[in-house]
Formats: C-alpha cells, sequence, structure tokens
C-alpha cells in the first residue's frame, strides 16, 4: 500500500437513510482510528451533505454521482475514477440484492460492472460486514455469487447472509462479524436533550419507542404479505393505544410516544401514525445518527420495523421488539435470541399483540440485560472486521 492510500467506500451513502448515514459515520470512524493517514473517497447522490457532516474531520472526499454526471447510481465515470486511483474499496450496507433488479434504484446491478472495474485497475474489493439478500431470481442469485466470488475478503454481519451467500453457490470463504452501525459514535446527553427540547419531551419521564415504514410489503414472500398499508397503519395504532391503557392499569407511569422516522420516505405515514397514538416524530431529516441514538439511549423500550431503527436502538443500550417487514428482521430477532418478540406483521391482528406489547414495556429491563449480552458481542464483531482490514491491508 502507498503512505497515503486512497479508500473508496461503495454504498447507499446520501444520507437520505438513518441506518445507512450510522454506517457510514461508523465506518470513517474506525479508518480514521486505524488508517489515519487514508484519504476516503464516498461516491454519493447528495455530495454536500456527506461533505458538510464528514468531509474535513474524516480526511475524506464525497464523489459526486447524481445523474448529471452521466451516473447511475455507482455505475458511472466518477465511481470509475474513484476506483482506477484507490487501492481499496469496500462493499458496504446490505446493497447485494436482487429486488427489483433491473431498476435504477438496485446496487447489484451496477456492483455487476464496476467489481471487475475495480479489480482491473489493481483495487481490491473488500465486502464490509454487509447483509445480503433476498434474491428472488435466478439470475439475481447468479449476479451475486459473480460480485462476491470476485472479492479479496468477504465478511458479512450476520449467519443469515453467510447461509445465503452458501445456498447461492459462493465459493469465497466468508468470516461474520456484525454490523458496522453498532459502534456509532453516540453523543452525549446534550445532543438528547436538545432533541428533547425542540419536541416538548421530558427526558425525566418514561419514553416508549416506536418506528414505522409504509413499505409493509415489499421484501415479504406471498403467504406473509398483508395487503393494505393504511389498514397497517390504523391497526398498529389501535394496538399500540390498547397497550398503553395495559401499562396505566399496571399502576406504571404512562410513557410518553416517539416515533423514530428513518428517511424522509417513512415521514408522513410516520406523522399520521404518530397523531393516532399522542406521540411526536423524530426524524433524520433534522438531525443525525449521533443525536438519534443519544435519545434512543434515553428511551425505554423500540417497537421497531426498519432494521437499523432496531440495530440503532441496540447499539445505544435500548431493548427492541422487532416487527417483522424485511426477513433481516427476523435474523436479527433470532440473532438475540427473543423470537417470543419478534411479530411477524400478519400478527398485529391477534388479540394478544398490545399485551405483548405491553409485557414487553414492563419487562424491558430483562429485556435489555439479554439482548445487550448479544450486542457486546456484535459490536465486538464489528470492530473486530475493522481491525482485520487493517491488519491484512494496512499494517
Amino acid at each position: 500500500m502507498s503512505k497515503n492510500p486512497k479508500i473508496t467506500l461503495l454504498g447507499n451513502n446520501s444520507g437520505r437513510n438513518l441506518g445507512d448515514a450510522a454506517i457510514l459515520s461508523s465506518i470513517l470512524e474506525m479508518l480514521k482510528n486505524r488508517v489515519p493517514e487514508a484519504e476516503v473517497l464516498v461516491p454519493t447522490l447528495n455530495p454536500k451533505f456527506v461533505d458538510d457532516h464528514y468531509g474535513e474531520q474524516y480526511n475524506m472526499k464525497a464523489v459526486d454521482v447524481r445523474p448529471r454526471t452521466f451516473s447511475m447510481r455507482l455505475l458511472g465515470i466518477p465511481t470509475m475514477a474513484a476506483l482506477a486511483k484507490s487501492e481499496i474499496a469496500l462493499i458496504c450496507d446490505g446493497i447485494i440484492f436482487g429486488y427489483k433488479l433491473f431498476s435504477p434504484h438496485n446496487f447489484l446491478i451496477t456492483l455487476f460492472f464496476i467489481v471487475p472495474w475495480a479489480r482491473l485497475c489493481g483495487c481490491k474489493v473488500v465486502i464490509f460486514s454487509c447483509g445480503i439478500g433476498p434474491f428472488p431470481s435466478k439470475l439475481s442469485e447468479k449476479m451475486a455469487r459473480f460480485v462476491i466470488d470476485l472479492c479479496d475478503l468477504v465478511i458479512m454481519r450476520e449467519h443469515d447472509s453467510e447461509k445465503l451467500a452458501k445456498e447461492i453457490g459462493v465459493k469465497t470463504p466468508i468470516q461474520v462479524t456484525g454490523d458496522a452501525a453498532f459502534v456509532n459514535p453516540v453523543s452525549d446527553r446534550s445532543g438528547a436533550q436538545k432533541i428533547a427540547d425542540e419536541n416538548n419531551l421530558d427526558l425525566s419521564k418514561p419514553i416508549l419507542g416506536l418506528n414505522i415504514t409504509p413499505y409493509v410489503d415489499s421484501w415479504l414472500t406471498k403467504e406473509r404479505k398483508i395487503g393494505s398499508k393504511q389498514d397497517y397503519l390504523e391497526q398498529y395504532a389501535k394496538s399500540v393505544s390498547e397497550a398503553i391503557e395495559i401499562i396505566k392499569k399496571s399502576g406504571a407511569e404512562e410513557p410518553q410516544r416517539v416515533v423514530y422516522s428513518c428517511s424522509p420516505m417513512d415521514e408522513q405515514f410516520s406523522r399520521t401514525f404518530a397523531e393516532k397514538i399522542g406521540g411526536v416524530v423524530i426524524d433524520n431529516t433534522r438531525y443525525l445518527s449521533h443525536d438519534i441514538m443519544a435519545l434512543m439511549r434515553e428511551t425505554g423500550l423500540l417497537i421497531g420495523m426498519r432494521f437499523h431503527s432496531c440495530v440503532l436502538a441496540s447499539g445505544s443500550g435500548t431493548p427492541i421488539i422487532g416487527l417483522v417487514y424485511a426477513p433481516k428482521v427476523r435474523g436479527y430477532m433470532r440473532q438475540l435470541d427473543c423470537e417470543e418478540y419478534s411479530v411477524e406483521l400478519k400478527e398485529i391482528w391477534n388479540e394478544d399483540f398490545p399485551e405483548i406489547l405491553a409485557r414487553g414495556w414492563q419487562e424491558r429491563d430483562k429485556l435489555k440485560e439479554k439482548q445487550q449480552k448479544v450486542v457486546a458481542e456484535l459490536k465486538k464483531g464489528a470492530l473486530d472486521a475493522a481491525d482485520q482490514l487493517k491488519d491484512k491491508y494496512f499494517s
């Protein structure tokens, strides 16, 4: 490696998704601590966001891949130029999937072309703490296998992805660590207090966190689909209100309701939901992941749909109940050994769903102790992945 190596990060680095922003922040922090002399190049649709929040702090430069640069997602001259002058490229987050394979929003179709280009330029490619799948077609399976087998090092974030990789025929050795977002730097309590003050929250009183997304059927198999997202919102809100009543009848203090929105695409849905349950919305349009995680740390329990709402809450030390809108949420709850608190979306119509929510709240301290034992290992795994990267390429 050169004295001042260049590293390109390939991921969904637009800043619009809370989990993706946390992963970017975490990886930049880990690289800064281990390879401080490196310059990091980040292809992004939102170069101003990336440069403003991370540029100077992490010796990082945004690479503009907006359509005006004749790019389609990662595929274009700016990314190819970045790879040509980089020693290593890291594929980050869960961007290897086959859903809507030929959509401009799919990353696998772009990786299929730029990973061979990177190899041709002498740039090693590493899958860094990624999740993969699903792959609804044989073509997407073959393309994913091709991309993964071209990589010099493959590190995945959970065993479900490792298993899926082997099922589609990947030959490259796979290591399993933990999601990089687990070790995202969290602001001190002043970050939480600032958000609380701006949203009329009292940090001295209990907070129940919730997360919802309108993409209720996008990732589920046909037999698990639920149909109307509006019906889902109504039933979820009704169940939460019933759970609050159960909590109050038990003599416990009524918790404040905070709806964490992980994407601008979720915001309106989240606000409608919050109105129905008497809550407030904390969104990643206004706040960075570090401060949102600081408020999550003050939250007694999170009922999460989006995968990274669950991961970031766990990384903040908050216990979770998972609503399975995608297989990765089910896999994460299984990894935490908390399948009794893993709820399939169709199950919210069950009569006992409000009781599950109320019980989770009442047992949140016990749930936290159980889950954090696993989370501690996942955090260690995320840091081990960074150490391994340094030892293999930068020692």
